[in-house]
């Protein structure tokens, strides 16, 4: 009866032959990933140091295609490998690079000397709580993810049974302030001084429109800036959100076609004073108007910065009115939460009008998949 193989991943004996003066070999059969069986070959100035090469050569070993993933490997070599799965994957552009972002300014600084067997939970708790002191809990949170992420992998290729990030302690949130929202009476205010503003630039002319689509449907400012004319039926009164647009890394400004997230996709019920405003730009702007179709262009047809574009509302909000200085694009989208929880909606129908995946999300931070609730455009409509 023939000796039984090596495990995959494991190797045999040790063998040491004096090759010469201050020169030993150090070698081992190892049982790759792929099942064949190979010699392992060291060299040291004495039987120690070739051994001690040799097995950092087994510990360090990958398998023929590069790709096989053990536990003494580097969370930076982990990083990598995760890296290329991603960018292959259909997550979206924006997700990518705020994890490959926080990968490489926080996870790898931190972890990346230490082997995934090395990043247990207590490794991956202090990692966390670090980060929060230092960053505060969204960046913590988004760590997390990626952390999560990276030890699935590994756990995937068998190199740890279990994700160590699942179980450390739960991070504590920052004490809300309640939520801001603009009061009825301001909005109207609002959306009179910015519509006959005699200041505005050239440039942000369309300005008005926007702030009247924000404050009508709660839509993201990204959201907003991807409308094309193809998105919505304007005799029905519905929009579809099915992009956004978001600036990458050495890339610049780009229309992403799909929202933030899978929840992000939705029709929505628009107001009789939103389609107003969509009907004249669509004729303003001609048909398509540009190559993308889009209804809040840069001058020259492409699309627009989303941030560049909410400094810009900031600026002329502050100047119509000193008093709205706090106001931001995104607090339009905490006023329809508002008006819409006001009205006794539930907060499914409220999530689902505002594209989150979980109501808390919607309940936690905004108050106080098919097509939305109608309701929303008789709550939040107002006059052409």
């Amino acid at each position: 009866m023939g000796r039984p193989p090596l495990p995959v991943g494991t190797y045999g004996g040790v063998d040491y032959t004096v090759m010469g003066p201050r020169k030993v070999r150090a070698r081992a059969r190892v049982r790759d990933y792929d099942g064949r069986t190979r010699p392992v070959t060291r060299y040291g100035p004495s039987r120690a140091a070739a051994e001690r090469r040799l097995k950092e050569a087994l510990r360090d070993r990958i398998g023929p295609t590069g790709g096989d993933i053990t536990a003494d490997m580097k969370i930076s070599r982990l990083a990598v490998l995760w890296l290329e799965e991603i960018t292959a994957s259909d997550l979206a552009d924006g997700s990518k690079q705020l994890y490959e972002t926080d990968l490489n300014q926080k996870v790898v600084p931190a972890m990346g000397e230490l082997s995934i067997r090395e990043s247990d939970v207590p490794a991956c708790d202090r990692f966390l709580k670090a980060v929060r002191a230092n960053s505060g809990v969204s960046k913590a949170r988004t760590c997390r993810t990626v952390l999560s992420l990276l030890m699935q992998l590994a756990v995937r290729h068998g190199a740890i049974k279990t994700n160590p990030v699942r179980e450390v302690a739960k991070i504590p949130s920052d004490k809300r302030s309640k939520a801001r929202a603009l009061t009825v009476e301001q909005q109207g205010v609002i959306l009179d001084k910015i519509g006959v503003d005699q200041e505005a630039d050239l440039e942000h002319d369309d300005l008005a429109d926007l702030a009247e689509v924000l404050d009508g449907t709660g839509m993201r400012i990204g959201e907003a800036l991807g409308i094309r004319v193809t998105s919505f039926d304007l005799d029905a009164g519905v929009l579809e959100v099915n992009a956004t647009v978001i600036r990458l890394k050495k890339v610049g400004t780009v229309l992403q076609e799909r929202p933030k997230s899978e929840a992000g996709w939705r029709v929505i019920a628009l107001p009789p004073n939103v389609v107003a405003v969509l009907k004249r730009r669509r004729v303003a702007l001609g048909w398509p108007g540009n190559e993308l179709g889009l209804l809040f262009p840069t001058k020259s047809g492409g699309p627009r910065n989303p941030s560049n574009t909410n400094r810009d509302l900031k600026a002329t909000l502050v100047r119509i009115d000193s008093g709205f200085a706090w106001v931001t694009s995104h607090t339009f989208r905490k006023t329809v939460a508002t008006r819409m929880d006001e009205s006794g909606l539930s907060a499914r129908a409220i999530a689902e009008h505002l594209g989150h995946s979980n109501p808390s999300m919607t309940m936690d931070v905004y108050m106080g998949r098919g097509v939305a609730v109608a309701e929303a455009a008789t709550i939040l409509g107002r006059a052409a």
